[in-house]
């Protein structure tokens, strides 16, 4: 008898909760302006492979990547572009990339994009990739490096040092919290909007939302990461090498370092970076780490000075995001990287 009002009660605390939560959820649909699905799309069209996101939807080809059918049957030289969201296409679409733009830039060659996905960095590639780029004789592979891939870089390349020489990182919580984000991220509003407050606060508190310090907007002292995240680099391009493919390199530059009006903004509410990062000190001190036989490039001109939120997603998605360039600044970095012939020579 006991055993069964003790069920009872918790069976019924579920069910309150349950309900509870059901009824926050149908209240914050209705009455919070939040694009719960901006980075992490669910839905397809008509069982179709195409993501679709509020910013445009992004095609899955039968190879396994955020791209259309690729092409192999011309004789056009192939160009892969490996990277994370930024190369996946967050606030531009299909096909509003950089990768398509360069299709129309530079036609004389195919410009694969082999984006590995939201959250993703050099340390993410596989046996899968360069099976891929050797079955298809892809000779050419441009990482497309978010500023935000350092510091898991220069921890991998510390891997078996001591955790005093790591960089401070919360990964153990957002592993921890995967599964949960796995199921809800993207479709309960009750969850996405939480995740999305606790995110920004991390943010202002210096953390990215790997979880790992945002070491990257202080680069004065944090110069061993950044050499530890180039010689990581090097390793990786040496491998390619082995292999016969071109490596190249092409870092993305943050909204506060093209757009003085977004650096007045994000200081404005407490993101804190070093003076020397609005003048792209961290793209020159990761250049001049990498070995000088890898291409690298860092992209810092082509940008007009405009608003907030003219080349870059602004006050979408999780609001602040200084790191994913709209369509105009897609357009931009495929300007440059055709003008300067990146992996074209």
């Amino acid at each position: 008898m006991q055993i069964r009002r003790i069920f009872f009660g918790f069976f019924t605390v579920i069910i309150s909760t349950a309900f509870i939560l059901i009824i926050i959820e149908i209240i914050l649909r209705n009455i919070i302006n939040f694009e719960m699905d901006y980075y992490y799309g669910t839905s397809k069209l008509n069982n179709k492979n195409i993501i679709n996101h509020p910013y445009g939807s992004i095609p899955v080809n039968k190879d396994g990547f955020f791209d259309s059918e690729f092409k192999f049957e011309d004789k056009k030289i192939k160009i892969g572009y490996f990277g994370d969201s930024v190369t996946y296409g967050v606030g531009a679409g299909f096909p509003y990339r950089f990768t398509e733009y360069l299709d129309e830039l530079d036609p004389d060659f195919d410009h694969l994009n082999l984006s590995g996905g939201l959250g993703v960095s050099l340390i993410d590639w596989g046996n899968k990739i360069n099976e891929f780029l050797l079955k298809k004789n892809i000779k050419r592979i441009v990482y497309v490096m978010n500023l935000n891939d350092i510091a898991p870089l220069s921890n991998r390349f510390l891997k078996n040092k001591s955790e005093d020489e790591k960089i401070d990182n919360l990964g153990l919580i957002k592993k921890l919290a995967l599964p949960i984000d796995k199921i809800f991220r993207g479709k309960s509003m009750v969850y996405t909007y939480s995740r999305f407050k606790l995110k920004n606060l991390l943010v202002k508190s210096g953390y990215e939302a790997s979880g790992f310090k945002s070491i990257e907007l202080f680069p004065s002292e944090n110069l061993k990461h950044i050499n530890n995240a180039a010689a990581l680099i090097d390793d990786w391009s040496i491998k390619m090498g082995k292999l016969g493919i071109k490596t190249c390199v092409v870092l993305i530059p943050y909204e506060m370092q093209i757009s003085k009006n977004a650096s007045e903004y994000y200081k404005s509410i407490g993101i804190k970076f070093e003076n020397s990062f609005e003048n792209f000190s961290t793209q020159q001190l990761l250049v001049k780490a990498l070995n000088s036989s890898i291409v690298s490039f860092y992209v810092n001109e082509g940008f007009e000075e405009k608003n907030i939120g003219y080349y870059f997603v602004f006050n979408k998605g999780d609001k602040i995001d200084f790191n994913h360039p709209n369509r105009e600044g897609h357009f931009v970095i495929a300007n440059e990287i055709s003008k300067n012939k990146i992996c074209q020579k």
